[in-house]
């Protein structure tokens, strides 16, 4: 028999007990319950703010100027201020892990999310780093200048060198931008609860959204567009034979 004190084994004592399992189990449901409605509104907002309707109504209330010098610099800003509140938020809810990917096959992921960054990097840097932030149209309007409006979608611009416009992460996939935060959060080799979650709600919203950004694209190009269409795989770099035609 072990000693005891107050009727209770000494390692009972010592050693830290966690929570019953149904507990556990019930705070993992309530973390993806939380995640999970987070993400959604996170992507409804996001999806509101995107549409032709909501731009329209800026330019109502308060005149093109404002609507395009300030909105796509706004709409970024209210993105990033959005994500590092879930962040934030994320991080009190309980965790465990789910699984964790051992080398060399962590290794061939995390080449997968330098992919990722690429794809960010260089769609940015075709589309205009300046106009694709905002940042230009800001500085216009800051300045007294007459500030441009934003492409009409955010896809190749195919109004003028269609050759670069349609090269490096834009020959990947129709919408790098889309696939590349996907790439960086899905193939993250230790995978906990809170992040898994937010990897499948936040995966199907850019897959999702990325089919709404075709349609938005196509009717701004039309036939130069199709012809990108053509050769070029909607989201996922799949082998030529899987490209929905």
């Amino acid at each position: 028999m072990k000693p005891t004190t107050y009727g209770q084994p000494w390692d009972a004592i010592l050693v830290p007990r966690g929570p019953p399992e149904g507990d556990q189990e019930g705070r993992m449901r309530r973390t993806i319950a939380f995640v999970a409605s987070a993400t959604l509104l996170f992507a409804l907002i996001h999806s509101v703010l995107a549409t032709d309707w909501m731009k329209n109504r800026v330019d109502v209330l308060f005149g093109p100027r404002v609507r395009n010098g300030l909105y796509r610099f706004a709409y970024n800003n209210i993105t990033y201020a959005s994500i590092l509140a879930m962040v934030l938020a994320f991080r009190r809810l309980p965790d465990r892990v789910v699984y964790r990917v051992p080398r060399p096959w962590s290794l061939a992921m995390r080449l997968g999310q330098l992919i990722g960054l690429w794809l960010i990097a260089d769609t940015n840097l075709r589309m205009g780093v300046g106009r694709f932030t905002g940042l230009s149209g800001a500085w216009e309007f800051i300045s007294g200048g007459l500030p441009q409006r934003e492409p009409p979608a955010q896809g190749p611009r195919l109004d003028s060198d269609v050759e670069r416009a349609t090269g490096g992460a834009f020959r990947v996939s129709r919408h790098p931008n889309n696939l590349g935060p996907t790439l960086i959060v899905c193939l993250q080799p230790t995978m906990g609860v809170r992040l898994l979650t937010f990897a499948v709600v936040g995966g199907v919203y850019s897959f999702l959204g990325s089919i709404l950004e075709e349609r938005r694209v196509r009717a701004a190009y039309q036939q130069s567009y199709a012809a990108y269409r053509e050769r070029t795989p909607f989201f996922f770099p799949l082998p030529i034979g899987w490209r929905e035609k």
